[in-house]
């Protein structure tokens, strides 16, 4: 494959029923020089962080230190992704995102001010600024002399992005008046960078319409100002305020990207900031099942370890499964976007969505080791468990991108079924062929070959086979669950979540699995590690297909039989009840 040539999304591929293999195969690794560049950091974190970060006081005091914000400027963590001329690391999406998970493995607090500075803060600069303001700004940015901050949710705005309210209306002299306000802005107070999302007016037509567009405002601006600190469960350390726009004036020479196109450039920020969210997760794991390992090793009862009991070896297994799944994943798409793939939206979703769950669940899991100790707030599993939540929320909630990944994913094969679509009842078109004889011919064909097993993935190594069959099987039932659905929804599809979510759900085990297969593979096949390792690698591969695989296998049945009607009446008679309704005295 040519440099120049451009990886299509392996996600979207499966809308399709497809896979190629030559952008799954061979598993993304690191080079020996990303190696070097990744072990100088990690152990530099490392050391800074066991020295410097106290997660408990941090929590307590509801502050990072300004000694640790300078230390991790000096780390140069501030500029991960920003060019070296440019003052920054210059470091790819692989190498970004295993830097991050290292600082997100000691405090969740520090890794969140972090991501917004850079994953998102000035990641619109660094996206579509021009050089003049990549010069301008980036520098003092990607050395930590100023905090970023990104600029979009507001108080009837969270994910319907495109309803903001904030307005920059034009002066006719070359700047634009901003007002508004936004809410829950993680570094809000200390930034002297802010990406602003606000509506425009435009002439269309004849029509003056509002669209999107992203500016940037500077903190000695006129008419900015903060709310007070947010008081939150988890993150605590981290700062979030409401930022308020009164009559603040901007240059033109400070609107990032084209006018009226800012909703995609925000849309393209977050999809990007989701992977180190995903990465962040990923050393989130490994920290705790540390602190549960530890625990259970030295924990004896009945006159044995607790790891020689059943329950406990089931949790030590799914949290080490559930992690090496999440890296599979997470670095299967690093990988590729380092190799060209430029439409990841669907990928990143999938590392946000399926990262922190798994997080979430390692983290109870981890809490219920500890038992009693794990409830105490002298121990950090606690902090820890509220410091996650916050991953299945924030840059997007895991509902929305459920029904983004799905909607989005389906777009490409509703395209394919529009020739299908010119007949008036698509349902009553296949009980009559005869009207559409040669459109629906083809369409059987198709869908005949995709219901027939085969072993599309021949690159697995011997020892997958039959997952990569079990994999080659999903994966048509998939496609046809997709065009089955099209066909009995239409365009009413966007109304349906329950569908969306059993796609989406459908969706994420069957990258999970591929990402598994890969890296196991590349893993089994490799000279450089040891026999004990591999049969380590194996086993984590298998736990993590097979529950992939009863996870895809139940929200496939769920296509078709199901209880949503159930589930609908019984919502709008909470609704109606304004909660349970009901009291075991009253009958």
């Amino acid at each position: 494959m040519s440099d120049k040539e451009e990886l299509q999304s392996v996600v979207g591929g499966f809308f399709y029923g497809e896979v190629d293999e030559s952008v799954v195969f061979p598993y993304p690794h690191f080079s020996q020089e990303q190696v070097e560049i990744a072990k100088e950091f990690t152990d530099a974190i490392r050391k800074f962080g066991e020295d410097n970060i106290d997660g408990e006081k941090m929590d307590q005091e509801a502050v990072i230190p300004e000694n640790v914000v300078q230390g991790l400027a000096e780390l140069g963590l501030m500029g991960l992704g920003v060019p070296e001329e440019l003052g920054g690391m210059g470091l790819d999406y692989s190498l970004y995102s295993r830097v991050f998970a290292e600082v997100a493995a000691h405090d969740g607090s520090v890794a969140t001010f972090i991501g917004a500075h850079q994953s998102i803060g000035y990641r619109a600069l660094l996206n579509e600024g021009t050089d003049e303001q990549k010069q301008k700004y980036l520098p003092a940015l990607a050395s930590g002399e100023k905090i970023a901050a990104f600029c979009l949710t507001e108080p009837g705005s969270g994910s319907d992005a495109y309803s903001i309210k904030t307005k920059a209306v034009d002066n006719g002299d070359g700047t634009y008046t901003l007002n508004g306000q936004k809410l829950w802005i993680t570094n809000g107070g200390s930034a002297a960078f802010y990406s602003v999302f606000a509506k425009t007016d435009h002439e269309i037509d004849g029509k003056t319409v509002e669209k999107i567009s992203c500016f940037i405002v500077e903190k000695d601006m006129e008419g900015l100002s903060f709310g007070e600190k947010e008081n939150k469960m988890g993150i605590r350390a981290s700062e979030t305020r409401a930022v308020y726009f009164d009559k603040v004036i901007v240059p033109k020479e400070n609107i990032i990207g084209e006018l009226g196109k800012g909703f995609k450039i925000a849309m393209n920020v977050l999809n990007s900031g989701r992977l180190s969210l995903g990465a962040g997760c990923v050393g989130g794991m490994k920290t705790i099942m540390e602190m549960a390992t530890e625990h259970a090793n030295g924990r004896k009862q009945f006159g044995k370890t607790i790891t020689e009991f059943g329950l406990i070896q089931e949790k030590l297994a799914s949290m080490a499964a559930l992690t090496y799944a999440t890296e599979s994943v997470v670095y299967m798409t690093t990988g590729n976007m380092c190799k060209g793939m430029r439409d990841y939206y669907l990928e990143t979703a999938v590392c946000k969505i399926f990262g922190s769950e798994c997080l979430w669940e390692v983290v109870d899991t981890a809490l219920q080791i500890a038992a009693g100790n794990g409830y105490m707030k002298e121990y950090p599993y606690e902090r820890i468990m509220r410091d996650s939540r916050i991953n299945l929320i924030f840059e997007g909630t895991n509902e929305i991108l459920r029904c983004f990944l799905a909607l989005s994913g389906i777009r490409g094969p509703s395209e394919k079924l529009k020739e299908l679509g010119k007949i008036s009842n698509v349902s009553k078109a296949l009980e009559d062929p005869i009207k559409s004889l040669g459109v629906l011919t083809d369409f059987a064909k198709n869908r005949i070959t995709k219901m027939i097993p085969t072993r599309s993935l021949s690159q697995a190594h011997p020892r997958l086979e039959e997952w990569a069959n079990e994999f080659s099987s999903m994966l048509g039932g998939f496609s046809i669950q997709v065009e089955n659905t099209l066909m009995k929804y239409g365009k009413n599809i966007i109304e349906n979540e329950f569908p969306q979510k059993r796609l989406a759900n459908m969706t994420i085990q069957l990258y999970v699995m591929l990402a598994v297969i890969s890296r196991t593979t590349a893993i089994l096949n490799s000279e450089k590690v040891d026999e004990k390792k591999k049969e380590y690698c194996f086993d984590l591969a298998q736990h993590s297909l097979r529950r992939a695989k009863h996870e895809f296998v139940a929200n496939l049945k769920e296509m078709t039989k199901n209880i949503d009607k159930v589930e609908k009446r019984l919502s709008d008679a909470v609704s109606e009840n304004g909660g349970y309704g009901l009291d075991i005295i009253d009958f």
